[in-house]
């Protein structure tokens, strides 16, 4: 019996813990970035590609305009993402800002988040590019908010894996090597 009585103390903890986290901690904060080895122009245009979103964005499905034209600040787009269990996942991005080889920035929401992301792309010297992502989120309400308390290291592990796709696509392509006589096998 004393156990049982431990075990509802215990779980009744745990669980006004995660409602105070809930109600305090309602901003997140993420940041992620590589070095890609390949111009500027390049790594912007691959980033900005949707049709190569599917390449490098884990779980991404498709993407849908609501509003505006591509690179249209206060555009509108529906990014669908399928989870590993299969189910449809839609997120309502709005641009931002964007300067072309420079900056995209949007904001995004569903039902059960709302957030900012600004992704920078700086040139280097040596040829390569950063590129940086940070993003601010915060949930609808208390619930939420303690889950992404528990989950904030996976989605920067995510962001930061994203990233690190974009650079082995970008890498492992180099259309600015290709001579006019070079054949390309598809």
């Amino acid at each position: 019996m004393k156990v049982l009585k431990y075990g509802f103390i215990f779980i009744g903890t745990l669980f006004m813990v995660l409602v105070a986290i809930g109600i305090f901690k309602r901003d997140f904060d993420s940041k992620a970035s590589v070095t890609i080895e390949a111009p500027v122009e390049q790594t912007f245009a691959v980033y900005n590609n949707p049709l190569l979103l599917n390449h490098w964005l884990a779980e991404f499905h498709s993407i849908e305009n609501v509003s505006g034209s591509l690179n249209e600040v206060g555009s509108s787009w529906k990014m669908n993402y399928q989870s590993t269990e299969g189910n449809l996942i839609t997120m309502q991005h709005t641009l931002t800002s964007y300067i072309a080889n420079q900056q995209v920035g949007y904001d995004y929401s569903n039902e059960w988040l709302t957030g900012k992301t600004v992704v920078t792309f700086e040139a280097n010297n040596d040829g390569t590019t950063s590129v940086t992502m940070v993003q601010q989120y915060s949930g609808k309400g208390i619930v939420q908010n303690a889950i992404l308390f528990l989950i904030q290291g996976s989605i920067e592990e995510v962001n930061q894996s994203n990233l690190e796709q974009l650079k082995k696509l970008i890498e492992s392509t180099h259309p600015d090597k290709l001579e006019d006589e070079d054949e390309i096998e598809l």
